[in-house]
């Protein structure tokens, strides 16, 4: 095989290793202990939608750190819901809650690790992930509902 059609490294046999997906086969590691039940929902969901592509060692510190940002979303938006989209400013008018710019701010954070952890489909599609995982029977029933 020449050079130009062989791997960057020059190893004809590297391109086929270096392109195979690395799949982790064990459980999925335990929820960290101070997520709260929103984190805790989001850390169940993503190991299982995973499954098999995030490995424990190295993935986990990355998960974890989106279902934090889950529970704070969900503690800045019952904020939100608690004092009113608009509060009273420090010269009497009428703001924006203070809390809706970190949502803001903790959605844009959490986009960005969804598009590293592939949880969009677009995401999916960028990484090379196999975007039709869906069982066929499971499709078959939710298609089938549809005739009724």
């Amino acid at each position: 095989m020449s050079r130009a059609k062989a791997s960057p490294s020059g190893n004809p046999r590297a391109g086929d290793v270096a392109n195979a997906p690395v799949v982790h086969t064990g459980r999925a590691p335990r929820v960290p202990a101070g997520l709260g039940d929103a984190g805790r929902e989001v850390w169940r969901a993503v190991w299982a939608a995973g499954d098999g592509a995030y490995h424990p060692q190295t993935d986990r510190w990355v998960i974890a750190r989106y279902c934090e940002l889950h529970d704070r979303r969900v503690a800045l938006l019952a904020l939100v819901e608690r004092d009113g989209l608009t509060v009273v400013g420090s010269t009497g008018q009428t703001v924006m809650h203070p809390a809706l710019r970190h949502v803001e701010n903790t959605e844009r954070e959490m986009r960005a690790i969804e598009s590293v952890l592939g949880l969009s489909l677009e995401a999916r599609l960028r990484l090379g992930i196999a975007a039709n995982t869906v069982k066929r029977s499971t499709l078959d029933d939710l298609l089938g509902g549809l005739d009724d």
